[in-house]
């Protein structure tokens, strides 16, 4: 018998079924944010943080395939990605702890009064996390490197950073405009809307159910998932268990994002001058 043909599927079929996954992966989370009954006596919890987590890790990836945003990233696409997805951290965490629960701001970490204090707290704590997270890189590379020998655990974390896609985006930086603008989005709109459902809205929503450690370990772990990085994974989960306790010690997000912040000015630097 001669092998079956197989061929590809019509570009409208494909389409289709990306609309279809794309309105599925919308029908959740309305329905959890919006419609799901609630008591105001409660607080926010699980279903909530699943809802935008399918909205930031499916429903967004889906749109952008839609519009054609693909690898590698212009700095067009990274905006509109880097845009979106932050617009809907602090916008959704924001309505669901003070429109669908009535909460007031601080339980999400939003207090503006001793600002000049947090930015302090936080470059004080960068000059701590920032090098145990370093050092936790090279920890993971040693463990990585127990299970399938240490060459190959240093080419893949030499592979990570020069697969990283902001690599191409940085490279291709026209002028100073942009390179500012490039800076902005990631010393300034990630930081802000990472803290906000990190560690304002999940670590703050799990602490409330499960206490500070237990809550630090677990939305640390999602931080790290969320970033889809192996060798970096372990860098990543020590990052966030140490802003999880840096927003625990001062309930406030703004040393938290000043931390995050520096981080992400460290990790644009390694790609842009080479090091790691």
């Amino acid at each position: 018998m001669f092998p079956a043909a197989v061929y590809p599927l019509p570009e409208s079929v494909m389409t289709s079924a990306v609309l279809l996954l794309l309105l599925a992966s919308t029908a959740l989370p309305i329905y959890l944010l919006v419609f799901r009954p609630i008591r105001r006596t409660e607080t926010w919890g699980i279903g909530e943080m699943a809802a935008i987590t399918v909205l930031f890790i499916i429903t967004l990836p889906l749109a952008a395939t839609l519009v054609g945003i693909t690898l590698p990233l212009s700095l067009l696409d990274l905006s509109t990605v880097t845009l979106a997805q932050n617009a809907l951290f602090v916008g959704l965490s924001a309505y669901v702890v003070m429109g669908r629960y009535a909460l007031p701001p601080e339980r999400l970490g939003l207090i503006t009064g001793g600002w000049p204090r947090g930015v302090l707290l936080g470059l004080a704590a960068a000059a701590v996390v920032i090098p145990l997270a370093l050092v936790s890189e090279e920890l993971a590379i040693f463990l990585l490197g127990l299970v399938e020998g240490p060459a190959q655990a240093v080419a893949r974390a030499e592979a990570e950073h020069l697969l990283d896609p902001l690599r191409p985006v940085l490279e291709a930086l026209p002028g100073g405009v942009a390179t500012g603008w490039f800076l902005m989005l990631l010393v300034v709109i990630v930081p802000v809307g990472e803290e906000v459902f990190f560690r304002g809205f999940v670590y703050g929503g799990l602490r409330d159910r499960w206490g500070a450690i237990p809550a630090a370990l677990a939305s640390a772990v999602f931080f790290s998932i969320a970033h889809l990085q192996l060798v970096h994974g372990l860098p990543i989960l020590v990052l966030g268990v140490l802003l999880a306790f840096l927003y625990e010690r001062t309930r406030s997000l703004v040393p938290v994002i000043v931390t995050h912040a520096l981080n992400n000015v460290i990790a644009i630097a390694s790609i842009w001058y080479g090091w790691g």
